[in-house]
């Protein structure tokens, strides 16, 4: 009952329908729901997308991040700063551990599909909301961390368990948020330049509260994200300056200013970020250090 009173919990609908639902967990959760607690706060997230069906301007927006994983040196996941949903799948998370403990359950295990995978972040193993990526042989799955943005390969008999359906992300969001540095293109991991691209994203920002721009989202799907510095320069001014990325290209810039109501922002970036690149380019830093980069290096970055 508490637990439906907090919002971490709901009642069966099926229960509800029938007529077999306890009056005072129906009553728990009317109430719950219409104050928009936990979980009832949470799904007017996916009712509130547009139906339409057309393309939507995007404003640029402020926010405070914090990012939970980083793939690149322009690629990553972030939370938003106090984002009740964050606590909430948290809470719901460590609750299904407890009730669940620690062992693997069959699991329809299938491309796509969400369910429990068992991680250990170093305080102990919990249960965490993962998406299936890849089967490997039937006894091991590739899994995203859909809340932190985190990918593992987890062995299928023991660390994976069906979601109860009330934590499902239909419910409950991923609270994790795929972004990119908003026209600033970063060399693969597997690249010195690239290595270090993201090493410096690391020592800028990671662990820390940081104050960013958002301007709509790449063809990917990716938030685009124009990160503040501590000087005038935004990180991704610096990361380009530095050597360890280029700008993206025009047809880039065109497309996303397309998409946004007032373009004036994305051009300003743009014109910002190629007189950084200039500056990096004549100071031979990072990956101009042996001249020009040829027009066809661009599809490698």
């Amino acid at each position: 009952l508490e637990l439906v009173a907090a919002g971490l919990a709901t009642v069966d609908q099926r229960k509800i329908d029938y007529g077999e639902a306890p009056k005072e967990l129906v009553d728990a959760q009317f109430t719950a729901q219409k104050n928009k607690i936990g979980i009832w706060s949470l799904e007017t997230v996916a009712e509130t997308k547009s139906a339409t069906g057309g393309v939507e301007k995007t404003k640029e927006e402020a926010a405070t991040i914090r990012i939970s994983e980083i793939r690149s040196g322009s690629h990553f996941f972030y939370h938003v700063v106090n984002d009740e949903s964050v606590k909430v799948i948290e809470d719901s998370m460590k609750l299904f551990t407890t009730n669940n403990g620690t062992d693997g359950a069959p699991c329809d295990v299938k491309v796509n599909k969400v369910v429990a995978a068992l991680f250990d972040d170093g305080t102990g193993k919990s249960w965490y909301r993962a998406k299936v990526l890849e089967k490997q042989g039937g006894h091991k799955a590739v899994v995203l961390f859909v809340d932190h943005g985190n990918v593992a390969t987890v062995p299928v008999a023991t660390h994976l368990r069906p979601l109860e359906v009330s934590l499902g992300t239909d419910r409950i969001p991923p609270v994790a948020i795929e972004a990119t540095l908003s026209l600033t293109v970063t060399r693969p991991l597997s690249d010195e330049n690239g290595l270090d691209a993201a090493r410096m994203l690391q020592s800028t920002c990671w662990g820390k509260d940081i104050s960013v721009r958002t301007q709509g989202k790449d063809e990917a799907g990716r938030v685009n994200v124009v990160i503040k510095a501590d000087s005038d320069e935004t990180v991704n001014e610096q990361m380009v300056s530095a050597g360890l990325a280029r700008v993206a290209k025009p047809q880039v810039v065109d497309a996303l200013v397309a998409r946004m109501a007032d373009g004036s922002a994305v051009l300003k970036l743009a014109a910002d970020l190629n007189v950084a690149q200039e500056i990096a380019r004549k100071s031979r830093a990072g990956m101009w250090r042996y001249g020009d980069i040829p027009d066809d290096d661009d599809e490698e970055l």
